[in-house]
């Protein structure tokens, strides 16, 4: 399965619709699902494979393969919650990878506490496989590095743009010239496609001054073909963009052409395509950009392609233009790496080439570097930070000529998407605020709409809409030292660890009773729900999932957390006391919540004396870390909680009676060796 080679060469994670009609068998789908996957036809083998769950809900081969499937199409979610179940099924070794494409999908999201330690449990368990292990021990590496980027964060704002430009398909490629806004939209349906699935090719689009986004008309879109990637030689007389073809169903085959106007100042209907030299027979050129090199005053077109020669799948190239003519390419090996580079971007008053990688340390996904020019050399590419960057993917960084508006594509949580399971498909144009490094050692250019000859507006595709969610989000802060985190909550199921028992301790680890909890989370809105109707049924789900996704899972990632910066005082040599605090609900009389609340703080030193393999044992031995207890039970509980044992719904699994299941870091002291 190789995603990249079929679809990087136009743009990143577009969504494919199929109209088969799913009649079959659980075989059928099964077969039907892997060669959907083969064909790299990744939302049609989800389609099958989830078939073929609701037949036999318990498979884990599939349920494997419909992980591996929403992971290629980056429905991390999905692939999260179904790698888990793999795990959980009695078949669960017979997939030893599991684990490490947990922690991918967990990076992915963000959650860089937990894919540490899924990557420790793969190599732990000893697969033997030398290659994945060394990969498994680099992404934990990168993780506890993104944890420290994220920690210090760049002062600036991402925002995504209003619907006037982004749509539910993928929108990518934005440039600012004067007060024009041009980029890519993949949403449009050509004209002639024989294709049983339904699909979409990308147009270029404007915006003038925010207005909404028209494909550029003049014969300058085609009907059938993608047009992609605009970028204006310095004159404005020229525009570079992307000409792509389907190569069978999905596969995408791309070459760089360029249109220039005409005495009227409209586009020129013939194309020209660049000479085979650039465009190279059987492989794909992609991605233009023009920069300006100021040490030898000549312009230069930077792409990206496959072609042979390169470091790796998708590198960056460079070529001289003079009018007509273009000079032999050559490959930027001081900036590519083994993996992909792509969305190339020159900054001329800088001299400064931004660019998309997924072979550097990075925070997940594509991440966006810079590199400054001086003479024939190229600095050392570096990371341009949080959050410009996310665990998503953030491309086609753009800078308008005045330094005034920088742009990136990226598909983080937050866009725009068609389905509601599948939450990062597609990526949207964010524009960037402050701009820090501004740099201009020119004059702004004036302010002009580029486009003199506006036609009719073209009739465009209206996308069923799925249950889309518009809200922006910004990701929270993330805590940098133990203090920040405190009080650190810590929540458990009713009765838990360990039911119906007066022992004070248990064997159990926090993540025993965390994952067994949080995999009550339906059963916890069904009870809480069942007897209410409409409006007052919908805010009952939503506050049981707010309680489980911002406060049970919240405090089960930042224990992690928490877990990673102690390890890191303890070993520059920081002498540590953690102060715990237990809580119960009411609904047991309190002696036996007071035994209670003490196996729950049990519970959390389990925590700490197995963490990433018993790491912390010797400071515990040593006395350098010290977990000091303060149990309460019930008394600090609200007068306000059900104690009725009768009254499951209040005294359960309401929020209410949750809140007051818990365990608490109330304190933390340190001193130094």
């Amino acid at each position: 399965m190789n995603l990249r080679k079929n679809v990087f060469t136009l743009f990143l994670f577009f969504f494919i619709i199929t109209t088969t009609t799913f009649g079959q068998t659980f075989k059928a789908y099964v077969k039907a699902g892997d060669k959907a996957m083969e064909q790299n036809d990744y939302f049609a083998a989800m389609v099958y494979f989830k078939n073929a769950l609701e037949i036999k809900e318990n498979s884990a081969e599939v349920m494997y393969k419909y992980a591996e499937v929403a992971r290629a199409f980056h429905g991390y979610e999905i692939a999260e919650t179904y790698y888990e179940k793999v795990l959980k099924s009695d078949k669960g070794e017979e997939f030893p990878l599991t684990n490490f494409w947990l922690g991918n999908v967990k990076k992915s999201q963000g959650d860089y506490a937990s894919a540490i330690r899924n990557f420790e449990k793969y190599i732990s368990n000893g697969n033997g496989n030398t290659k994945i292990v060394a990969k498994a021990k680099m992404e934990i590496e990168a993780s506890r590095w993104a944890i420290d980027v994220i920690a210090v964060p760049e002062e600036i704002e991402v925002n995504r743009l209003n619907k006037r430009v982004n749509s539910p398909y993928s929108d990518f490629g934005a440039y600012m010239k004067g007060d024009t806004l041009f980029y890519s939209s993949y949403k449009f349906k050509p004209k002639k496609d024989d294709h049983t699935s339904s699909r979409k090719i990308s147009k270029v689009l404007y915006s003038i001054k925010g207005s909404k986004g028209r494909p550029i008309k003049n014969r300058f879109n085609s009907d059938n073909n993608h047009t992609a990637h605009t970028s204006f030689s310095r004159d404005k007389k020229r525009l570079y963009y992307t000409d792509c073809k389907f190569q069978g169903k999905i596969k995408i085959t791309c070459t760089l052409c360029y249109k220039e106007k005409d005495k009227k100042k409209r586009w020129k209907k013939k194309a020209v395509k660049l000479p085979e030299s650039i465009n190279k027979k059987g492989f794909t050129a992609t991605h233009p950009t023009i920069g300006f090199d100021k040490n030898t005053g000549k312009e230069v077109l930077y792409f990206v392609s496959n072609r042979p020669g390169g470091k790796g799948k998708l590198d960056i190239w460079m070529t001289e233009v003079n009018g007509n003519k273009f000079s032999d390419p050559i490959n930027l090996e001081s900036i590519n790496t083994t993996e992909d580079d792509l969305t190339p971007f020159f900054h001329e008053p800088s001299q400064t080439l931004y660019f998309s990688s997924d072979g550097y340390i990075g925070l997940g996904g594509y991440d966006i570097y810079k590199s400054k020019k001086s003479a024939n050399n190229w600095t050392k590419p570096e990371h341009t930070g949080y959050p410009l960057n996310s665990s998503y993917n953030d491309l086609y960084y753009s800078i308008s000529p005045d330094s005034s508006s920088v742009f990136i594509a990226s598909n983080r949580p937050g866009s725009f998407y068609l389905n509601k399971k599948n939450k990062t498909c597609c990526n949207d144009i964010y524009k960037v605020t402050p701009i820090k490094e501004v740099m201009p050692d020119e004059e702004p250019p004036l302010v002009d709409s580029l486009l003199i000859v506006i036609e009719e507006e073209e009739e465009e595709i209206t996308p069923p809409i799925v249950d889309i969610d518009i809200v922006t989000s910004q990701p929270p802060q993330v805590p940098t030292k133990l203090e920040d985190f405190l009080p650190l909550a810590l929540y458990y199921d009713n009765d838990e660890p360990d039911k119906r028992t007066r022992n004070t301790t248990t064997k159990k680890s926090y993540e025993d009773s965390y994952l067994t909890y949080s995999a009550r989370k339906y059963e916890f809105i069904k009870e809480y729900s069942k007897p209410l109707k409409e409006e007052d049924k919908y805010n009952a789900e939503i506050q049981i999932t707010a309680f489980f996704d911002n406060k049970v899972k919240k405090g089960y990632d930042h224990l992690f957390l928490f877990s990673e910066i102690l390890l890191r005082r303890l070993n520059d040599g920081d002498k540590v006391e953690i102060f715990l605090k237990g809580f119960t609900s009411p609904r047991a009389k309190t002696d036996y919540n007071l035994y209670l609340s003490k196996r729950r703080i049990s519970c959390v030193r389990n925590h700490f004396t197995t963490y990433a393999g018993g790491i912390f044992k010797s400071y515990l031995n040593s006395g350098q870390l010290i977990i000091s207890e303060k149990p309460f039970g019930e008394t600090t509980a609200s007068t306000n909680i059900s104690d009725d044992l009768n009254d499951q719904r209040n005294s359960i699994y309401s929020v209410g009676a949750s809140i007051e299941r818990r365990v608490e870091i109330v304190e933390i002291k340190r001193s130094r060796n």
